[in-house]
Order: C-alpha cells, then sequence, then structure tokens
C-alpha cells in the first residue's frame, strides 16, 4: 500500500516542495560531509519507533529518524519537509538512510505532551486546515469541539468543524447551528459518506498543493472520510459500539495520506482530551468575544468576576456573552497559567541543577589540580634525594 500511495506523489512539486525548501535544502546540507547529489528531498509520510516514512516524489524511503543528527535540531512530525542522506558505512556495517535536516515549520498542530514534564507534542506539521470533527451519532460536546477549536487556532492553519455521520441525526440544521454559536468565523460543515453529503465541499479543501489534519475521537469516521476522497481503502476502519458510540483504535499512527487530487490528508489516532501548548492566541480566536473586552476592563489584572468595571461582566449582564463560554474560558485560561507557572518551576530547576553541575565540576577541576601539584612535588622531591 505504502508503493501506491507513494505513487500518488510523482515528484517533489507534488509533495508540495518549492524554490524556498530548495534554497533552505541547498542552505542546510552546505558544509555537510555528503555530497549535494547524496542529499535526497522529501516530506515525512509517518514517525514510528525511531524512523520516518518518507516521500521522496514516486518512492518512499525509511530513514532513521532517531539519530544524532536528527536529533540535533527538533523531533520529525508528520508532514515535515526533511532531507535525507546515506550515513554509509559505519563501523564496518551500512547505517543506511537517516534523517539529515528538517526544514522549518510553516504551521504545526501541537498538543501538551503526556507527563508530569510541561512539553509539547506535534501532531501535524506544514498544514493548511485543521478538521475538527464531531460525530452527529452522538450528543454533542460543546466543551470538546471549543477546546479543539483552541488548538486549531493556535497551529496556524485554518480551523473547520466537520460534523461527520449526518446521517445518523434526526436534526442535522439544528446541531450546525449550535456549533455556529460557539465557533465564530469558522465553516461548519455537515458530512455523510453515507449519502454523500458534504463530501464535495470537503474535496474543495483538499485540493492539489493543500494539506488537512483532522483532529478527532476514535469512532467518529476520520478514517472512513480519507477513504472516500481516496477512491479505495486506505485506512482500516473498525466498528463502533452501538452500546457508547466509541470506536476501535484503528489508526495508530499519525499518517500522512495522499488524495488522488493531489491533496493530503493527514489521520490521526483518536484522542479524548488534548491538552493545550501555549495556546493564548487560539484562545483568543476562538473566544473573540471575550477577547474584545478584556482590553476595556478597568483593572488590567481584572479576573472577570466580581472586579468594579469589569468589561466582560458588563458583556454578560448584556447577554452578549454566555455565561457558560466565560466559565469555560477561564478554565482554559487557567490551564495555561498554570502551564506557565510549571514551565517557570522547571526552568529554575534546570537553571540550579547546572549551576549545580558547574560547580561540581569546578570542584573537582581544583580537587584534580591540588592532587597533580601534590604529586609534582612528591615526584621532585623523590628526584632531589636521589641526586
Amino acid at each position: 500500500m505504502i508503493d501506491d500511495l507513494a505513487r500518488l506523489t510523482p515528484d517533489l512539486a507534488s509533495l508540495g516542495w518549492d524554490a524556498e525548501l530548495a534554497t533552505w535544502a541547498a542552505e542546510a546540507m552546505a558544509g555537510a560531509d555528503h555530497e549535494p547529489a547524496d542529499a535526497v528531498p522529501g516530506r515525512i509520510a509517518q514517525v514510528s519507533r525511531g524512523y520516518s516514512l518518507v516521500f521522496t516524489g514516486a518512492d518512499a524511503v525509511l530513514a532513521a529518524s532517531a539519530s544524532i543528527r536528527s536529533q540535533a535540531e527538533v523531533d520529525p512530525a508528520t508532514g515535515d519537509f526533511a532531507v535525507v542522506v546515506d550515513d554509509g558505512p559505519g563501523d564496518g556495517a551500512d547505517d543506511g538512510p537517516v534523517l539529515a535536516a528538517i526544514a522549518p515549520r510553516r504551521s504545526a498542530l501541537m498538543r501538551r505532551a503526556a507527563g508530569r514534564v510541561p512539553e509539547p507534542q506535534v501532531l501535524a506539521a506544514n498544514i493548511d486546515d485543521v478538521f475538527v470533527m464531531h460525530g452527529l451519532d452522538r450528543d454533542l460536546n460543546i466543551r470538546r469541539i471549543e477546546r479543539q477549536l483552541v488548538v486549531a487556532w493556535q497551529s496556524g492553519a485554518e480551523p473547520i468543524v466537520v460534523l461527520t455521520k449526518a446521517d445518523a441525526s434526526e436534526d442535522v440544521e439544528a446541531a450546525v447551528a449550535s456549533v455556529r454559536e460557539v465557533a465564530p468565523g469558522v465553516e461548519v460543515l455537515a458530512v455523510s459518506t453515507v449519502s454523500g453529503r458534504g463530501l464535495d465541499r470537503i474535496a474543495e479543501r483538499v485540493a492539489p498543493g493543500r494539506t488537512v489534519a483532522m483532529l478527532g475521537l476514535s469512532g467518529i469516521g476520520k478514517s472512513t472520510l480519507v477513504n472516500a476522497l481516496t477512491d479505495g481503502i486506505v485506512q482500516r476502519t473498525g466498528e463502533v459500539r452501538a452500546s457508547d458510540g466509541r470506536g476501535r483504535h484503528t489508526t495508530v499512527t499519525r499518517d500522512l495520506i495522499p488524495v488522488p487530487d493531489g491533496g493530503f490528508m493527514i489521520d490521526t489516532p483518536g484522542i479524548r482530551e488534548i491538552g493545550l501548548w501555549q495556546a493564548y492566541e487560539g484562545l483568543d480566536r476562538t473566544f473573540p468575544e471575550i477577547a474584545g473586552e478584556v482590553p476595556q476592563c478597568r483593572f488590567a489584572d481584572c479576573e472577570h468576576r466580581s472586579e468594579p468595571g469589569c468589561a466582560v461582566q458588563a458583556a454578560v449582564a448584556d447577554g452578549l456573552i454566555p455565561q457558560r463560554r466565560l466559565e469555560h474560558w477561564r478554565d482554559l485560561q487557567a490551564e495555561l497559567a498554570l502551564q506557565e507557572e510549571q514551565l517557570e518551576e522547571f526552568a529554575r530547576r534546570s537553571e540550579s541543577r547546572d549551576r549545580a553541575e558547574a560547580e561540581r565540576r569546578r570542584d573537582d577541576e581544583r580537587s584534580n589540580t591540588r592532587r597533580r601539584s601534590r604529586s609534582d612535588q612528591r615526584r621532585k622531591r623523590r628526584g632531589g634525594g636521589r641526586r
């Protein structure tokens, strides 16, 4: 199947490679150990367990991405533009293809990685649109849609809410209207792969040269939508449990999938909860009615609760901002503020560890110097006695 997908990208231009990237690649490889002819440009289609599958124009190369060379820059992500080189013989063995460089990203869909240490995880790179997807075979979760919109806006791409399984809803228009109320400035589409509703508009977004990332729970129809647009089964699809509407995790990696007409879709594993990563701009874009009032408050540190001269509370009282929206905005704002505190604390701890390590090295060096000095003195005394 990989070969079939690679053949849908017959040359570098079909991958989105352009003159700007060509200039970057030439500069990145200048002074490298490899000849320019040995450097193969391409686009990362999948990252898994230390290796990256790279489309290079009618072909695909499996390159080591856990090499020292690639880690010196950034961790690779699906959608990245990159240069692959053959590392040649090493210790008597051929190390094979490795990622030599990763191009600066034009956009990146990011979340906070799981774990105690606050750090980002890139879900998809160099994307034009983010499909925020929700199935109409279940109750609308407005809070989840708002959270995903924050992440989508922060990516630098354009979010579009895609309501899948429209054939399973008794009132599609009411669902669309509900989402539009919380997604100002965002296109909301209801689609069905059964009836074909909305697929023409989806195909327009996945136009030649464009890349779309899909974001949503498992079982809402991401892979099914990919299959519908690629004229074939390129992604496995699983049944949805009738008891709770949850789908099986049929997609386990983030895959860059070329569609026959020339665009790309990045399918991702279903994400139940997506943590924000430094997404203040995305928060403002998702809640513009609140962001527009905040600067009008009398106090710069206004918490928008009961402070005098609070423009946000005045807008709530006038019915311009729903109370529910304000409460969710507060929750997301608090999440980002806590993240900033954690980042500052980890930075302080890291700086303290660095200072302690530097002091330890200085102490070791002073101790070693004293030992060498004493040793030299003893040798001189012994030498003098022999004379």
